[in-house]
Formats: C-alpha cells, structure tokens, sequence
C-alpha cells in the first residue's frame, strides 16, 4: 500500500466513523483526491479536511473547490429530498406503498448523510404495483421519459430536471431462473413482509428490513464487481449498514439468504477488507475468516485499479456488424469476463460462465416501454 492510499483510508475513517484523524508528514492530498474521486468518495473526505488543523489541510484553492463540491451535494440533497416526499405522497393517496432502495436510504446511516454521494432515487413499488405507479409519477411537475427505452425490465427510468429515479419492479434482475426463484422469496420478506418505517426528518419512510438492507448493500457492490467495477462508496455503504445494525441483526438468516445465492466467500472476502482498511471491528464483521486474506489482496489490486463503475472494457464496446460476428463476440466475451473473475473467485466465475451461457442459449424477451 502506497503513502497516498494509507492517507486516503485514514481519510475515509476518519469520515464514516466520526473519528478525528490521525496522519504523520505531509498529506498527498492531489494523490488522495484521485483516488477519492475515482472511489466516488471525494464529498466524504472533503467534510473531513475542512476540519482539520491548518498544518495538515490542502492548499486554499483545493479547499475551495472541495467546500464548492460539498455545496453542490447538499443541494443536490435537498432537491432529491423534495422529489422523494413528493413521489410518496403521491403513491400513497393511490394506495401504494413504495420502499426506498439504496441512495437516500443508506446515506440516513452515515454520520453526516449529506456526504455520501449518489445519483439517483430508488423506489421498489413490486410487480402489482408497478404500471399504476410509473403512471402516476409521470405526472410530478418535470417528469418525462428520459431514455428511448424507459423501461428496463427490471425498473423504469423517469427524470424529474436532472434529477433521475428508478421506480423498481424487482429490486435486482437475475439471469438464472433457480437463483432468481430464490432471490424472489428473500426479496419478497424483505422488502414487502418486514418492510421498516423509519423517520426521515420528521417524513415517515418505509425501507427494507435490517437483513435485507446489509444482504442487498453487498449484492449490489457484488454485482457491479462483477459488471462495472466497484469503489470503495458502495464498500463504504456495508460497513455503514453493518456498524449501524450491530446487534441488531438475525445474524442466522443473513447467512442463510448469502448461502444460497453462493455469496459467502465473496463476503468473507470483501470482509476483510471491510475490517482492515475501513476499520470497522472484527465483532461487527459476520462469517468473516482470516483465511480469505489472500483472496482479499486480489480484491484490493482489483478495487483500486477499477474503482466506482470504472472498469475499462474495450472488448464489450468495440462490438463487430452482422448478427453472427456480434454472437461470437458475445461468447468470447464470456471467457473474457471468466478469466478476470477467476483470478480472485474461481469458484464464482464457473457459476457466472454457466448462468452466462444458457441464457445466451434463451431466446431474449424484448423488453417494450409501456407509455
């Protein structure tokens, strides 16, 4: 580990943890800042070095560009926050109850929530509910279809200005009809069953239960390490959900549900990380084994080289014309994808590479927009 990336840990404990930092020499703070912005975390360690002694703070004008960056999270904030309370207020007066994924939910659970950058506002309204509720927030002052294909399949995409939400049918979309089958009931006590109503500054909210918050943080840091690449933000966002449920978890059914979805090495992994770079304690951190450290030192080169959505991958957008070339590319893109996967979960890659390749035998459901 180099200087500046020691630095940037201290950093960034320092911020999800409320702890005044500690760090001897002189702060490579153009190094850090990198690193920062390439993690998404660059508004968290901003909060922390307008708070520290002048001696170890950036230059003016770094300062005043981060104060800048701080300023245009919090508005961005406060923006999104009138959206949401709007959005629910709405869906309500028809009878819909939406939970709220990711974003607003997790950064509730940060020391200082106007910190943790995000882009936009996740509501899962679930499959019953969900044409009667794109209907409805399709008529909030600013919204409009804001791609050719709103519809995902897994959610629909509506921008309200610059500011996008994702109202979700399913709150992730599985290629494998058994692990999807799974998934389904571990969503469905989640999210509909065990839902939470928690105070959002004097708004009542309603998010996933305490499980479901930690299983699906890391399911979705797992599932952009395996697509675009993950930072240390969403990283970030599981310690948070650990450190703020201690205690508090039905540790046996967490285990369960990361069991069956064939998430328990993954998590063991990313756990020691967990523990050793972002300082959360060894007590907080279920399943977790030391013998995973090896893997986990994969992981590091990995995260740092990639970073938050930031996985270079020529080989998928330089794709070939004509129907044949463009299946071929597909399937090399298989075993290209295996190969960088295997390097740190073997076992996990030959699962990926199966499930990859008999859905690319499937005939491919056109997923048509319904407005």
């Amino acid at each position: 580990m180099s200087v500046a990336e020691a630095q940037y840990f201290a950093l960034l404990r320092s911020a999800l943890w409320d702890i005044p930092v500690s760090i001897e020499g002189e702060v490579e703070w153009n190094t850090v800042m990198k690193i920062a912005k390439h993690h998404t975390t660059s508004v968290l360690l901003s909060g922390v070095a307008s708070q520290m002694t002048e001696n170890k703070r950036p230059s003016d004008s770094m300062l005043d560009e981060m104060q800048s960056v701080m300023r245009l999270n919090l508005i961005n904030h406060l923006k999104q926050k009138l959206i949401l309370v709007s959005a629910v207020k709405l869906l309500r007066e028809h009878d819909i109850e939406p939970v709220l994924l990711k974003g607003f939910g997790l950064a509730m659970l940060y020391p200082n929530p106007n910190l943790r950058q995000f882009g936009d506002i996740d509501l899962y309204v679930g499959l019953n509910n969900f044409h009667e509720a794109c209907k409805l927030l399709r008529m909030l002052p600013g919204g409009y279809n804001w791609r050719e294909e709103g519809d995902t399949g897994k959610h629909y995409n509506i921008e309200f200005g610059p500011y996008p939400m994702e109202i979700h049918r399913v709150s992730v979309d599985l290629l494998d009809p058994k692990e999807a089958a799974i998934y389904e009931s571990i969503e469905r006590e989640g999210l509909l069953e065990k839902a939470q109503r928690v105070d959002f500054e004097g708004f009542e909210l309603s998010i996933p239960s305490k499980e479901f918050v930690v299983f699906f943080t890391f399911f979705h840091a797992w599932h952009h390490f395996l697509t675009t690449g993950v930072g240390w933000r969403q990283i970030s966002d599981v310690a948070v959900t650990l450190h703020t449920y201690h205690g508090q978890l039905d540790c046996d059914k967490l285990y369960q549900w990361l069991a069956a979805m064939h998430l328990l090495k993954p998590w063991q992994a990313f756990g020691c990380l967990i523990v050793d770079h972002l300082g959360l304690p060894e007590t907080e951190m279920p399943f977790r084994k030391i013998s995973n450290r090896r893997r986990a030192r994969k992981l590091y080169d990995r995260i740092m080289a990639e970073g938050n959505f930031r996985r270079p991958n020529h080989f998928k957008r330089n794709k070939p014309q004509g129907t044949m070339m463009r299946k071929l590319h597909a399937f090399i893109g298989i075993f290209v994808d295996f190969f960088q996967l295997a390097d740190v979960f073997p076992g996990q890659a030959l699962r990926e590479m199966h499930t990859a390749l008999k859905a690319g035998l499937r005939k491919k459901i056109q997923k048509n927009c319904f407005f």
